[in-house]
């Protein structure tokens, strides 16, 4: 039987809307601001039904969100392949994907949530994704410009679920963890945020992920979110 987790501390997002506003603000991106994270997992599968093999749903949700290093891994082992094989060939095909699209698909909300953050506070982008990726997917969404710092998995020790990620991108900002908001998807990312100290909005849009949050929105268009961004001061 799994342990429950232990309650989450307080935190200014125990109120909706909450009357702290932060200092800066780190958003994850695949999965969160468009739908990439489901183009990856579409790669997944293509490549382990091309090998006739299945992914339990356990798995499939314990690797959501993490490294390319860890899936690649995880499906060498269910393909009996070296991970370095699996990882050239399951990224060949995720860039080529990406790269077919004419543009990226944004989920509801996301980047003009991005949009309205980066008018009153410093914002981050904090992603597992490879640098050349990452930089890729921020100039075709246009927010290349609009972004302050933009972490990547080459810029830390340890990627999500650890907490270096977030760690860097608040010293980036110039903020402490405990006066930075950040925004998840995944299991995986919340986990990282939660651990880095900072207070965490969850907005899953995987099937199957069930993030820990101090609150969590069903859509980035909350019309309660969009109010109370709204009613930040400028502090840029």
């Amino acid at each position: 039987m799994s342990a429950v987790p232990a309650p989450l501390p307080s935190s200014p997002l125990d109120d909706w809307p909450p009357t702290w506003t932060p200092a800066a603000v780190v958003f994850d991106f695949d999965g969160l601001l468009v739908d990439t994270e489901a183009e990856w997992v579409r790669v997944q599968d293509a490549y382990l039904a091309m090998h006739r093999v299945e992914m339990d749903p356990a798995t499939r949700r314990q690797i959501t969100g993490q490294s390319a290093e860890m899936v690649v891994t995880v499906i060498g082992r269910l393909v009996d392949k070296a991970p370095e094989v699996v990882g050239e060939e399951l990224l060949a095909a995720h860039r080529e994907g990406l790269r077919d699209r004419e543009q990226l698909v944004p989920l509801p909300g996301g980047l003009e949530t991005v949009r309205a953050v980066a008018a009153k506070r410093p914002v981050a982008i904090a992603s597992n994704s490879p640098r050349d990726m990452l930089d890729h997917k921020l100039e075709a969404t246009g927010l290349l410009e609009v972004v302050d710092a933009h972490v990547a998995i080459e810029d830390i020790t340890h990627p999500k679920p650890a907490p270096d990620i977030y760690l860097r991108a608040a010293e980036l900002l110039g903020v402490v963890p405990a006066d930075c908001l950040a925004f998840e998807d995944s299991e995986t990312g919340a986990s990282a945020a939660l651990a880095a100290g900072l207070h965490l909005i969850a907005v899953p849009s995987i099937p199957g992920q069930d993030p820990r949050a101090q609150r969590r929105l069903s859509t980035l268009e909350d019309d309660v979110l969009t109010d109370w961004i709204a009613g930040w001061d400028v502090r840029r």
